[in-house]
């Protein structure tokens, strides 16, 4: 058994909570430099950013920004929840593997064990639903953030967190932060900083990239009509709650 501590939330914690691969880091850059006024990179997500799954960083700039994949959780005082189109989800989610598990699966047997829950953390919609259903529990706040409108109109969802978190920005400050975040900045510091996203582990392939395209709707060009259908129908509640056709 390790004896590695979890962390656990603080009162004045801020949490950004989403699905794997819903555009996470694009969510963690923009508030990080938003909150911090401060450049986050590759290099120092690790000494600025808490997942809330590893032990407690020593000296993280307060509040502390929290990120997590987890389910509804009580403990967690003020949250940003971002979702992200589950058709361009499980594209993403298979590259990821490839990249960092050495998978071996094609994309359709992938695609069916995403659809059986089978890939961690379980259903898309399982997940989603606990958070949208407690969305009132959550103590400071529950901000939803679609990743196609942070693609659409960065600046206008830099708007919308700032006055989540009761920030005082500039224009400027937005536009930098948005700048900063942005897939082409991204994919600029992976090449500089490919050390700190590659890690040590056996299984990492390094020639694929971590930052791939960040578009959204790619799912229209790879899904089969047999897999659209599919998870149109196993989702369509979740889907049509959050306003996806």
């Amino acid at each position: 058994m390790s004896t590695n501590q979890t962390y656990i939330c603080h009162k004045d914690d801020i949490c950004l909570v989403a699905y794997p691969k819903s555009g996470n880091n694009f969510l963690l850059f923009l508030v990080a430099t938003l909150l911090y006024r401060k450049k986050m990179d590759w290099a120092t997500k690790g000494e600025m950013i808490q997942n809330v799954a590893s032990e407690p960083i020593e000296n993280l700039p307060s509040p502390h920004l929290v990120w997590s994949h987890d389910s509804y959780d009580p403990s967690y005082p003020q949250v940003i929840y971002l979702v992200r189109d589950p058709r361009d989800v499980v594209i993403s989610y298979y590259h990821h593997f490839q990249k960092y598990h050495g998978e071996s699966r094609d994309f359709d047997a992938f695609f069916a064990a995403f659809m059986k829950g089978d890939i961690v953390p379980g259903m898309w919609d399982t997940q989603i639903e606990s958070w949208l259903d407690n969305q009132e529990k959550v103590k400071k706040g529950f901000l939803l953030v679609k990743y196609e409108n942070l693609l659409a109109d960065a600046a206008k969802e830099a708007k919308r967190i700032i006055n989540f978190l009761h920030l005082d920005r500039t224009e400027q400050e937005i536009n930098e932060a948005v700048h900063w975040a942005s897939f082409d900045n991204m994919k600029a510091l992976e090449e500089k900083q490919k050390e700190h996203i590659n890690g040590s582990s056996q299984f990492t392939n390094p020639a694929l990239p971590f930052v791939r395209e960040g578009k959204a709707n790619k799912w229209k060009s790879v899904l089969s009509q047999e897999q659209q259908q599919q998870i149109n129908k196993a989702f369509y509640k979740t889907l049509s709650r959050l306003g996806y056709k």
